[in-house]
């Protein structure tokens, strides 16, 4: 079954008793294999019997593995001393630590990532890439979007819709609690540019995001932008960026959503 399917059959009240925000979360969860169906309260025990045998729980562990496998082999022909200072990275030992968003991640050449951070595999895919294409010659300091990074046009829609329209709600209906986010994550007050607000921030050291929103005026909604420094060719493939910038969405949803009510349509996003 779908979300939607699964979703449809909820009562849709958002009453939290699941221990989430909404019922969208909630049938989320389930398919991500981190509730169990029965955890509606509001469901009877026929639906939930019907549910139970109907729903296709996602492996995480087979998802991450079958995406991280192929970039641990390419890791075994890095030189991890030959890249760091390309890459903004320093040797820590055996391993190479890189900072994202101002967290500290060991890798090794077997591929193996460790932090005191959750391992997420929107970290770990971006920065193994981001390891394995090994760096150029240094930031250009001219801005593109997504879709004049290379390939990035056969993407770029759905960058719009998972990436850049869940910030931009999340800029409109939270606005101050969005730019401390950035601000604690490294982010930093930037000139020179027409947007009420401007900010960049590094996920990863040369793989600078450059953010720039204006707020709703009159009849002109707001608008949010997210550019990258020319170069990111030479760090990232416009894949690795996508996961990277999604994973910047889920983490501020989650965040948000632990500290304030959150939307349903954002969380559902």
């Amino acid at each position: 079954m779908k979300y939607l399917d699964i979703y449809k059959l909820l009562d849709r009240s958002n009453c939290r008793e699941c221990g989430l925000p909404t019922c969208m979360a909630f049938v989320h969860a389930v398919i991500n294999g981190e509730k169990k169906i029965g955890e509606c309260t509001r469901l009877d025990k026929k639906t939930v019997s019907e549910l139970d045998q109907k729903i296709v729980r996602r492996d995480i562990g087979k998802e991450y593995e079958a995406a991280v496998g192929p970039l641990r082999e390419a890791m075994s022909g890095v030189d991890l001393k030959a890249v760091a200072g390309r890459l903004g990275a320093a040797l820590s030992g055996d391993r190479l630590c890189v900072n994202c968003l101002g967290k500290d991640f060991l890798i090794d050449t077997k591929g193996n990532v460790e932090s005191i951070c959750h391992i997420h595999l929107w970290v770990t895919v971006p920065l193994l890439r981001y390891i394995i294409a090994g760096g150029g010659d240094g930031l250009s300091g001219r801005w593109v979007s997504f879709d004049e990074l290379k390939n990035g046009i056969t993407m770029s829609n759905y960058f719009e819709r998972r990436c850049v329209e869940p910030l931009r709600q999340m800029a409109d209906s939270h606005t101050d609690i969005f730019f401390d986010l950035l601000d604690i994550f490294g982010g930093r007050p930037v000139e020179g540019f027409s947007a009420d607000d401007s900010r960049i921030i590094y996920p990863l050291p040369r793989v600078p995001f450059l953010f720039l929103y204006w707020k709703a005026e009159g009849h002109f909604e707001s608008k949010l932008k997210i550019l990258f420094d020319s170069s990111a060719d030479k760090y990232l493939d416009f894949e690795a960026v996508y996961i990277l910038t999604r994973g910047i969405v889920e983490m501020f949803k989650n965040i948000i959503a632990n500290h304030e009510e959150v939307m349903p349509n954002l969380l559902a996003m």
